[in-house]
Order: C-alpha cells, then structure tokens, then sequence
C-alpha cells in the first residue's frame, strides 16, 4: 500500500525554492533535508500530470504490446480521426490562496470556448472582502462574460489554485514598493 501523502510537503512544494528552505530550514521548523526534499517537492509539483501519462501508457499498452506477423505494431495501423467536439463556453476561476480553508488573497478568471480562451478577467484583491461580497463578485464575473460573448456562462466549470506569491497584480501587499 502506498505511503500517505504529506500536506506539510504537498504545501511546500508550491513555495519556491529559497522561501521553501528559508521556511523549513535552520532558522524554520527544521524539517529541510537537502538530501531527499528538491526531489520530493518536484514530486508534489509534477504527480497530477505523472499520473496521468502513467494512465494514459496503461490504457494503450495491452493495444500496443501486440504486435502483427510483418512486425509492425498495432498503433502503426490504426487510423487516427478527429472529431469536432461543440464548442462550449466554460468559466474557469483562478483562487490566490495558501489552502481552501486560508484567507482569498486575489481572485482571477478566464472564459474558453474549446481551446481558445477567448476573455480574461486580470486578478483582483480580496483582502477584506466578506464571503458574500466574494460570491457577488464571482455572479458578476459570469455576467461580464456573458454580456461580452452573447452566451449564457452560468457556473464555473473548472477552479485553479494558486499560492498568493503569484499574484500578478503591482503594487500588492505581499510585495510593497520599495522606495530609495
């Protein structure tokens, strides 16, 4: 059975490296291990999409283990077809937090239709934004798409979670001007 996943680790990993080892470090709580943690946040980092080309291998590799009398593989015969998937608006909302239970540093979003993202909503700050003013802010995101591309967006299809550091927008209080 495999070993549980660490959160403090799963957290960590989406420190960068210096504020990471600064952190967890001599002068943090310690638990830096030169040794085993660049390779175990990279780990954290990069499991999402490890696990999914490790799915997609074994779905193929029973079809591909196979091969023909002339040596050549199944995948080498089979056509490959592309089929024109309808084109439906989804609403993604980006979250500039540490976890979901941490105060909402800013909030993003962006509309795709297909692959195209075809609007952008730039991050905006939240700090001292109530919940409530949080949702109203989010219902009219999804007006502003509508009323700009002519289709009823109704939900957010999809959230992505991003740590405060990121925050795109200047000036921000987690990086104030510095003045000379």
């Amino acid at each position: 059975m495999a070993r549980p996943d660490q959160e403090k680790c799963r957290l960590c990993s989406k420190l960068d490296s210096q504020e990471a080892q600064q952190r967890h470090g001599s002068n943090g709580d310690g638990c830096w291990n030169p040794k085993v943690c660049h390779n175990r946040r990279s780990y954290y980092r990069h499991r999402g999409v490890r696990n999914h080309i490790r799915k997609q291998r074994r779905r193929e590799q029973p079809a591909a283990s196979g091969l023909s009398e002339s040596g050549a593989s199944l995948s080498e015969r089979v056509a490959t077809l592309e089929v024109m998937a309808p084109a439906v608006p989804a609403a993604v909302v980006h979250w500039y937090r540490i976890t979901k239970n941490a105060p909402l540093h800013a909030l993003g979003a962006e509309l795709w239709i297909g692959n195209d993202r075809v609007t952008k909503i730039e991050p905006v700050h939240c700090l001292g934004l109530t919940e409530l003013q949080v949702k109203t802010l989010l219902i009219r995101i999804l007006d502003v798409f509508s009323q700009h591309n002519g289709i009823k967006v109704e939900r957010f299809r999809s959230s992505v979670e991003l740590h405060p550091h990121n925050c795109p927008i200047r000036p921000c209080p987690l990086y104030p001007e510095v003045k000379l």
